[in-house]
């Protein structure tokens, strides 16, 4: 799996190069609910990108967990981190609203703990995700999608889905 992550960060540092002369910088910031093992944390996300296409952009995403929550056993499960690199393509489907897919590569950061006994759980994998966007101006709109997370940790049951909402600044064009 590392060396795919590798494979895909090195293309992408290649066609940055040509991608730069008609590139757009945008910025999302907001909140995630993230559902794993029947446990819903909540988070806060932030999203650096670059349409480098009409319909094609890569993105950096990165989560910070706001707080633990308890399972039915009495443990609590929280959020520690989760950091992302995907490949978005957007369709416009209207002159304000764009639908949203995107595919990429995870990693992530639970924390667990029962009776004073605390363990990190890595929750690394691929991600797909839809999603729609709609422009309030052509710098100022809102994004929600879903993400699912496919991890090969039993402790979270094979996967993590993720709900987001953020809002969306675009800082124009890179020349």
């Amino acid at each position: 799996m590392r060396n795919t992550a590798i494979a895909a960060a090195i293309v992408s540092v290649a066609m940055a190069q040509t991608a730069m002369a008609e590139s757009e910088l945008y910025l999302n910031g907001g909140t995630a609910v993230y559902d794993a093992d029947n446990t819903t944390l909540t988070a806060f996300t932030v999203r650096g990108g670059i349409d480098f296409h009409d319909v094609l952009s890569a993105e950096f995403e990165a989560a910070f967990g706001l707080g633990a929550e308890e399972l039915d056993s009495g443990a609590e499960l929280e959020l520690e981190n989760q950091f992302g690199g995907y490949l978005v393509g957007r369709y416009p489907v209207g002159p304000r609203v764009d639908v949203l897919g995107r595919i990429g590569y995870t990693t992530g950061e639970f924390q667990s703990s029962n009776n004073g006994v605390s363990r990190d759980v890595d929750a690394d994998g691929f991600a797909v995700g839809l999603g729609g966007e709609f422009m309030f101006t052509s710098q100022f709109g809102v994004r929600g999608d879903y993400t699912r997370i496919q991890v090969g940790d039993d402790q979270l049951d094979g996967g993590v889905n993720v709900f987001s909402l953020t809002g969306v600044y675009k800082f124009g064009s890179v020349r």
